[in-house]
């Protein structure tokens, strides 16, 4: 059970390793000027664009952290926030691999996997969707532009800070500014608590939305993942970008 679901479990303990600040009110002028009332066409971008090279090293590395679970944690609640990891040996590749491995990651790629129409609905306090297929999650979310707030079913995810990205080394190639809202339980998940992970009960939702420098388009991403007692219950990563 704990194998199964290492990689979700650490993944609570990184952080981003771009700029973040709070500028609130910034956040609702942003959100009402980049969703337009009205229906639009969005690319599901779920699709990664890796080469084999990168497949092979990463399998390497994952085999890696699960032979050495515990050590990792530890490792990773002890790292720099915002700072790539630095190389060791218990991370299952070469140093001259691990290099090579940080560099491919760097021009990761997304793409798009397919399109869907969705629904904007705009009122004075609330931006909600109607959509289908893929994108069925947008309908229970809403947008609580005077509170600041989003809620995705019955959770409510606070605001949590602009985002400034100043270079082009993401899946989307391109400089852009954001916002995050997040929820997470419990707060301050730490990595004692991931040492037992079929123990383990943790919910992390989180909302971004940002408008791309290169194009001008508007992007979306929304995760949401929920463990109980070690097992996985809920989990969706869905990165969509609008296109006209």
């Amino acid at each position: 059970m704990k194998k199964s679901i290492i990689f979700i479990a650490i993944g609570f303990l990184l952080n981003s390793c771009y700029s973040q600040s709070d500028i609130t009110e910034q956040a609702q002028t942003d959100i009402n000027d980049w969703l337009v009332d009205g229906e639009a066409t969005v690319g599901v971008m779920d699709k990664i664009v890796q080469s084999p090279r990168q497949q092979e090293l990463a399998s390497k590395f994952q085999q890696g952290v699960r032979d050495n679970y515990e050590w990792f944690v530890e490792y990773m609640a002890n790292a720099t926030p915002g700072e790539p990891i630095q190389y060791h040996s218990n991370l299952g590749i070469t140093e001259d691999e691990f290099n090579e491995l940080q560099n491919l990651i760097k021009n990761i790629e997304i793409a798009s996997s397919g399109r869907e129409n969705v629904e904007i609905f705009k009122t004075d306090s609330t931006i909600s969707f109607n959509s289908t297929g893929k994108l069925q999650i947008l309908n229970i979310i809403k947008i609580r532009s005077v509170k600041n707030e989003i809620e995705i079913g019955e959770v409510k995810l606070s605001y949590s800070g602009a985002v400034n990205v100043d270079n082009d080394q993401n899946g989307f190639k391109s400089k852009w500014d954001g916002h995050n809202w997040a929820y997470e339980f419990p707060e301050g998940l730490n990595s004692e608590m991931l040492k037992d992970v079929q123990y383990l009960v943790a919910k992390n939702y989180k909302f971004t939305i940002g408008k791309l420098e290169k194009s001008g388009r508007t992007f979306i991403q929304i995760k949401g993942l929920e463990i109980n007692n070690g097992v996985k219950e809920e989990e969706f990563d869905i990165p969509l970008l609008f296109l006209n």
